[in-house]
């Protein structure tokens, strides 16, 4: 997981395995759609589309899937964000538009592939626009509202949904109670993640994807790891569970320190080459030759004939 990028990273990691993905839509679909779809069919596929400029766009997850007893597919698009953005359904419309294009120029004359379009959503505010004719002005008249284009976005909004109401596994649950809270109110992601394990077991924790989510727990939230650990140490009851989030943060606080020195190292080695290049302009100030600078600084031809000018 790219803990630079902990919401998207985790998202993408967690909703590309198909058995989760499946989990998903059946929250925002309606039992009528499921029903007519093949789901031993559904495939992640790869979000990158290219428009007419030729240029990539991404979408945070793309899907296939059959439809039952007929010849023909489905496609999904899943845009994530963790924050509010009123763009979010023109971004989508882009993607789809780039979706057929592409299809248009591959496939000729066939038919259009119709295309859901879903945006899971945990930012901090509770509001979502689910429909693109909401982005234009409430005052158009008639006249000119039949000229709009239009779609409904499936949404699933985290941020206003109990998560104990959802009808999902353990795993996915717990998954669901780290991005709901992790960013903001740890202690409750932490609560929800010991009465998981509580009811289910440790075998819940042995899995590699809830390391996944320990990861992502740590990676999102405002808080220090050190902070972290000060609220497992009051909240976390279940002590394989402690012991399992422990063993994260512990590594977490490794890799950090290694990334530190890494940094470290690589700014006094540039504190060096900068020495460097100030000797060498002092001596070839004094009319010492390039082979001469090099061979005192260390520094190549290259570097010292560059600095001449």
């Amino acid at each position: 997981m790219d803990l630079s990028h902990p919401h998207d990273s985790f998202f993408k990691t967690w909703f590309s395995k198909k058995e989760h993905l499946k989990e998903l839509l059946q929250l925002v679909l309606s039992p009528e759609l499921m029903n007519e779809l093949d789901v031993a069919t559904l495939e992640v596929q790869d979000g990158t589309y290219v428009d007419e400029e030729y240029k990539e766009h991404f979408s945070d997850l793309a899907a296939t899937v059959e439809l039952k007893g007929k010849a023909l597919n489905l496609y999904f698009l899943v845009e994530h964000k963790s924050y509010q953005d009123q763009g979010a359904l023109l971004q989508i419309l882009r993607y789809m538009v780039s979706t057929w294009s592409r299809d248009y120029r591959n496939n000729g004359n066939s038919p259009l592939v119709p295309i859901v379009p879903i945006l899971f959503y945990h930012g901090v505010s509770p509001k979502v626009t689910t429909k693109f004719q909401e982005l234009f002005s409430k005052d158009l008249p008639p006249e000119i509202e039949v000229y709009l284009p239009g779609y409904r976005c499936e949404v699933l909004n985290l941020t206003s949904t109990d998560v104990s109401g959802l009808r999902v596994s353990t795993e996915t649950a717990a998954a669901m109670w780290a991005m709901k809270y992790a960013r903001t109110q740890v202690k409750l992601a932490l609560e929800g993640l010991n009465r998981l394990v509580e009811t289910m077991g440790r075998t819940v924790v042995e899995s590699s994807d809830f390391k996944a989510i320990e990861m992502y727990l740590f990676a999102s939230s405002s808080l220090s790891v050190a902070e972290v650990l000060e609220l497992i140490n009051q909240t976390i009851t279940n002590s394989f569970l402690k012991e399992n989030i422990m063993s994260t943060a512990e590594m977490l606080i490794h890799e950090g320190e290694a990334r530190g020195e890494a940094r470290g190292e690589a700014r006094g080695e540039a504190r060096i080459q900068e020495e460097r290049r100030n000797v060498a302009r002092k001596l070839l100030k004094i009319g010492l030759s390039v082979e001469q600078v090099c061979q005192t600084t260390g520094l190549e031809a290259s570097e010292v004939e560059l600095l001449r000018s």
